[in-house]
């Protein structure tokens, strides 16, 4: 009885352990993190998709936005998140050159 015992514990904390790494690896989405566009060879904020941006989705042979997947680790590597032609809509509040005075 102790022996049977003792294998559903293990099993019970080697499952535990494996869905706790499984849950902590798990990549972000990225149209949930911060978004960029490229403009030149530099990186600008895009501010809110739909508000300030919006991606035409004709040309999905083109990046429309990118993130950070790993922002401490590698704070200079954008990766691709949204695709088509970035399309400036609004007027963000936090620019303070787009802001008129």
């Amino acid at each position: 009885m102790k022996r049977v015992k003792f294998t559903l514990l293990s099993i019970a904390i080697i499952g535990a352990m494996c869905s706790a790494f499984a849950t902590k690896m798990a990549d972000p989405v990225c149209e949930d993190c911060p978004q960029y566009y490229l403009s030149g060879n530099m990186y600008y904020p895009a501010g809110t998709f739909g508000e300030t941006y919006d991606c035409d989705e004709v040309s999905q042979a083109t990046t429309c936005s990118y993130y950070k997947p790993d922002p401490a680790g590698q704070p200079n590597y954008y990766a691709p998140c949204r695709f088509g032609t970035y399309i400036h809509v609004g007027i963000n509040i936090n620019d303070n050159n787009q802001v008129k005075k």
